[in-house]
């Protein structure tokens, strides 16, 4: 029987060979007052090879001492499943236990409001069944700027980000993970006409995911969003910061892209008394990842000559005070 949740919603910490990466992560959520009414779970990846494994033991010691949560549960892998598999299988652990949860990865630096934030937005929308999902980044504002008439402190969009988010049990159990009515849709053109209007790069994603040329967790539940016609919460200005991107993950080139100055530490927060997707964020927010020429003519050049493009992951599917420095 699932236990009955404290305030604060269970915390899933995913880690695997980068203990500074989690040091890091660590001390920011230490900063955070929920932390220490939470209970975290740490998922760590099984090495991949012999030299990975001294890492991954200092990981595991790391979260064994880290003290930061009410209770902590470490799960050691033992065989290396990948990011993927951990984190499907990791947050389903969770949440046969708890109605709601938190889910961060190693690489990861949040703002001391992101667990207050997370957990008023989860409670806010338990029982609005077409949110799927909230998330705590949000791009920054040379990439994306809300509608200077827009009166919340987040916005609705079918998309999924995924750089510090939450969910519950009953949207979790709806993702197939296997994308089983992929080859009934995929030559659509209506569908895909659909689905790029969630994100540009999406259809090719999830090709790219079938195909086998990528392993994402990301693009899959972002496609559940897709499917059940279901929407994710993301902050005006984001709670969380990427520390990841600096060439030492797998998934992710270094790029100070997506980078923010300062994060949100606002605690009194307006969020939308509906649930709606605002035309002029949603039409701005598919195009972020829109791939300029130059890059899509690399890519291009690349598969061409059979040589593999730089691995990467979206963030939708890594401390200012309040009233202080809150620009990108």
């Amino acid at each position: 029987m699932p236990d009955e949740d404290p305030p604060s919603a269970a915390v899933a910490l995913f880690a695997y060979n980068r203990p500074g990466h989690l040091q890091r992560c660590l001390a920011s959520l230490r900063a955070n007052p929920e932390a220490a009414a939470s209970t975290g779970y740490f998922f760590i990846d099984g090495p991949r090879t012999a030299a990975d494994r001294p890492l991954v033991e200092q990981v595991r010691r790391i979260a064994l001492t880290s003290a930061v949560f009410r209770r902590t549960v470490v799960v050691d892998r033992g065989e290396n499943r990948g990011l993927s598999g951990n984190i499907i299988d990791g947050v389903t652990q969770v949440l046969d236990t708890h109605a709601r949860a938190i889910v961060v990865e190693d690489d990861l630096v949040v703002s001391p409001a992101f667990l207050g934030y997370m957990n008023q937005a989860l409670v806010r929308y338990e029982r609005a069944p077409s949110v799927f999902s909230v998330s705590g980044y949000n791009y920054p504002r040379a990439m994306l700027r809300s509608p200077p008439d827009y009166c919340y402190d987040a916005f609705f969009v079918p998309r999924h980000m995924c750089w510090g988010w939450g969910t519950w049990r009953d949207r979790w159990q709806h993702a197939d993970w296997e994308i089983s009515d992929y080859g009934a849709v995929c030559t659509d053109p209506s569908w895909q006409r659909s689905f790029r209007q969630v994100g540009l790069d999406l259809p090719q994603m999830l090709a790219q995911y079938k195909g086998g040329d990528i392993d994402s967790w990301a693009i899959r539940w972002t496609y559940t969003h897709f499917v059940n016609h279901a929407v994710c919460l993301v902050p005006v200005n984001s709670f969380v910061n990427n520390a990841g991107v600096d060439g030492s993950g797998s998934h992710m080139a270094a790029s100070d892209r997506y980078h923010h100055r300062c994060l949100n530490c606002r605690t009194d927060l307006r969020l939308p008394a509906q649930v709606y997707v605002d035309p002029v964020i949603a039409s701005a927010f598919s195009r972020t990842e829109r791939r300029s020429l130059p890059s899509r003519i690399s890519r291009r050049a690349l598969k061409l000559l059979g040589l593999p493009a730089a691995s990467w992951r979206m963030p939708g599917v890594t401390h200012a005070g309040a009233g202080a420095c809150m620009e990108d």
